[in-house]
């Protein structure tokens, strides 16, 4: 029985097949195609390319997220310099990020048991009246935890501001807060 396969690959399933995210019989199949395809050869070129980028602007603290915490852990077990706060339900936090942290990182304390998807809205004292929404966001509803980083070479050069984020759960049902949370950043002091 042949694996090649009749078509080329779609996009998803070349991202799926580089992260080996596939099943075997699938990956089997790619691998044959890329034997025989450069153009498809060339996309998982360019997978790998874009994977490269995302990699390099988290590292350079450009990238927004939302993480787990085995993933932050992983960080510092690699020497990364992490700067950590923990915000109780509907608290605040007053926060700095010094010259040689290179990656912030707030862990959100929510009541997540029974959510099934969770969008956060964030609001920058800085820019009145504008939010930016990430939908469907990763959170760890056991721990009842939900961990951020920031764009943290951005906040290296912000001045003093507040950051609000709220957690929204969203349901067939529709939308509800399940928490609101107020980071009084304090801009870094010249040396």
């Amino acid at each position: 029985m042949s694996t090649a396969m009749p078509t080329h690959p779609s996009w998803d399933a070349l991202v799926d097949y580089w992260l080996g995210d596939g099943d075997a019989a699938a990956s089997d199949a790619i691998d044959a195609h890329l034997m025989q395809c450069d153009a498809c050869g060339a996309l998982v070129d360019e997978v790998s390319a874009l994977s490269r980028g995302v990699r390099d602007a988290f590292a350079r603290g450009q990238v927004p997220a939302m993480l787990t915490p085995a993933f932050v852990d992983r960080l510092k077990a690699t020497g990364r310099r992490v700067r950590e706060y923990r915000v109780s339900h509907n608290g605040s936090i007053v926060c700095s990020v010094a010259p040689d942290d290179e990656l912030l990182v707030s862990h959100l304390s929510a009541p997540l048991q029974g959510v099934t998807r969770l969008d956060a809205v964030l609001a920058l004292s800085l820019a009145p009246g504008r939010e930016q929404r990430l939908h469907d966001i990763p959170f760890d509803a056991q721990a009842g935890e939900v961990v951020f980083t920031p764009r943290t070479a951005e906040v290296h050069h912000l001045p003093t501001h507040d950051l609000r984020v709220r957690l929204i759960a969203v349901d067939a049902g529709g939308e509800r807060e399940i928490g609101h949370y107020t980071f009084h950043h304090q801009a870094a002091r010249p040396a």
